[in-house]
């Protein structure tokens, strides 16, 4: 039993050492500006955080950080991309959707997400329409991280060991 509370303790320090950066980079609370909070997150909390809010939406998360997106995903036997380059920008225009269009005819893609805090201008938003690319932005996308959080700080209980 002995040998049990030190391997326990080092277990929860290492725990804790991954966690705490990420259950206490907070996307959004109540009155804040969530574009704010989240442009004061980490980009590798941002990216693990996104990756797990689309596996909570169905999405298999096949790559991580690849040249013509930040995240190929998998759902249904399709193919999307997913581009949070822009993710930490006050205002995002067509060119990041345009961008994200000529990459899903590279890679046969059927889909895509564009992923910004801040917002989009009205040429975004009609380039995109009708294209098969999803704008995700502001709230839409802290309450993204959110539940990615939850479920992130949930599935990693710390119990003791036991013997």
């Amino acid at each position: 039993m002995t040998k049990a509370k030190p391997l326990f303790a080092r277990l929860r320090g290492i725990a804790d050492a991954i966690l705490w950066p990420i259950l206490h980079d907070e996307p959004s609370r109540a009155g804040a500006d969530p574009a704010v909070e989240i442009r004061a997150m980490k980009w590798a909390n941002v990216q693990l955080l996104l990756a797990e809010a689309f596996r909570l939406d169905g999405f298999l998360v096949k790559e991580i950080g690849g040249e013509s997106a930040d995240m190929v995903l998998v759902k249904d036997e399709r193919t999307y991309l997913v581009d949070c380059r822009h993710w930490s920008a006050l205002e995002v225009g067509a060119n990041a959707a345009g961008q994200l269009y000529g990459a899903m005819g590279r890679l046969d893609a059927k889909g895509g997400f564009v992923v910004t805090a801040g917002k989009y201008t009205p040429d975004a938003m009609e380039f995109a329409r009708g294209l098969n690319v999803e704008l995700i932005a502001g709230r839409e996308l802290a309450r993204m991280l959110e539940m990615a959080k939850e479920t992130i700080s949930g599935a990693l209980p710390i119990r003791p060991l036991t013997r």
